[in-house]
């Protein structure tokens, strides 16, 4: 994926790690970077790459718990990525600038959010300021709004009260929360624990604090009366936000069977939802997003030549890449970069 032209790449936002993936989940480099020149103090337990001391076999489906405390404006901050499960944060001090797949957010003191798997966030504007963060990063099992969210064994609660939690935060996405007394209360007591770096003997305690910090939180939710919306977590949304990245992953080697699979669906399911979405069928809305994007590189990077315009465009060679252009757009791509005014509407 690095060996993408910088014209497409240089924006990318990453999603999912695991290779051939539409994109990548992003592990906090900058973070891990501004810890260790002491710019920040970073305080979490993690595993998968996520920066930390490493949990080994504790807390099983957590991701990453702890958080920073930054006690002067940053030059770093987090640029927009996905985390590989639902992140539930809570800013302890100071602000923090949440953009939340494009909308930014302004958090103050004694306000939580919450990130789903798929949503692409970013933290600053462009950087951190001081701030005291804490969070708790859950893989659920899912990467897609229509998959089946797990909870972790340990939380030993009942099947009804997983259910309810599941529903108020996947059909239900609203960014931010002012926490209660009871939540703020189990934050800090979530902090104070990983601080001591005992994770062998912290871990019955974190188990308990976090339970107490969720069982508290669907309780202050439940009381909004929050309105559901069932689209948010159905196979059609999945689909909808993979047409919506695949400009950033053009230069995948991309066939109807792969991007069913990237979205966790069959190829009659993937199909009929990018028909009702796009009203043509998937690899020919493939086909229109590279051209667009070749045209724009073509008229942009005056300088790239038309085998590059073409491979970084995801077009298996430039002889083809031209017979597509021409009968798109009704020029060669040579002729349309001489002639822009020609081009066809």
């Amino acid at each position: 994926m690095d060996s993408l032209h910088p014209a497409l790449g240089a924006n990318r936002p990453a999603v999912f790690r695991e290779p051939g993936a539409l994109l990548y989940a992003g592990n906090c480099k900058d973070l891990l970077d501004a810890s260790i020149a002491g710019k920040v103090t970073l305080s979490a337990w993690t595993r998968r790459g996520y920066p930390g001391r490493d949990l080994g076999n504790a807390l099983p489906q957590v991701c990453s718990v702890g958080g920073w405390d930054a006690t002067y404006p940053q030059d770093w901050g987090l640029k927009v990525h996905c985390n590989e499960g639902v992140k539930i944060a809570y800013v302890a001090r100071g602000s923090l600038t949440l953009t939340l797949d494009g909308q930014k957010y302004e958090l103050r003191e004694g306000q939580m959010f919450v990130v789903r798997p798929w949503q692409l966030h970013a933290f600053g504007d462009p950087n951190v300021v001081a701030s005291q963060v804490v969070w708790v990063l859950f893989d659920m099992g899912t990467r897609r709004p229509h998959e089946q969210w797990q909870w972790p064994d340990w939380l030993a609660w009942p099947e009804r009260d997983q259910q309810r939690l599941t529903e108020f935060l996947s059909k239900n996405e609203q960014p931010y929360y002012q926490a209660s007394r009871d939540v703020a209360h189990d934050f800090q007591q979530i902090a104070d624990v990983v601080a001591t770096n005992d994770i062998e003997g912290g871990e019955i305690r974190l188990r308990l604090t976090i339970s107490m910090m969720l069982m508290h939180f669907m309780q202050q939710i439940e009381a909004q009366g929050p309105s559901l919306d069932q689209a948010l977590a159905q196979s059609k949304r999945t689909v909808r936000i993979f047409l919506e990245r695949l400009t950033h992953a053009l230069d995948e080697d991309w066939t109807l069977d792969n991007m069913a699979a990237e979205c966790n669906l069959s190829r009659t399911q993937f199909t009929q939802h990018c028909l009702a979405l796009t009203n043509t069928t998937p690899v020919r809305y493939l086909q229109m997003l590279r051209l667009d994007a070749a045209h724009k590189l073509l008229m942009t990077k005056p300088a790239l030549p038309v085998t590059s315009v073409a491979y970084d465009c995801g077009f298996s060679s430039s002889q083809y890449f031209a017979t597509c252009f021409k009968r798109r757009f009704g020029l060669s791509p040579l002729e349309a970069r001489r002639q822009p005014q020609l081009m066809a509407s």
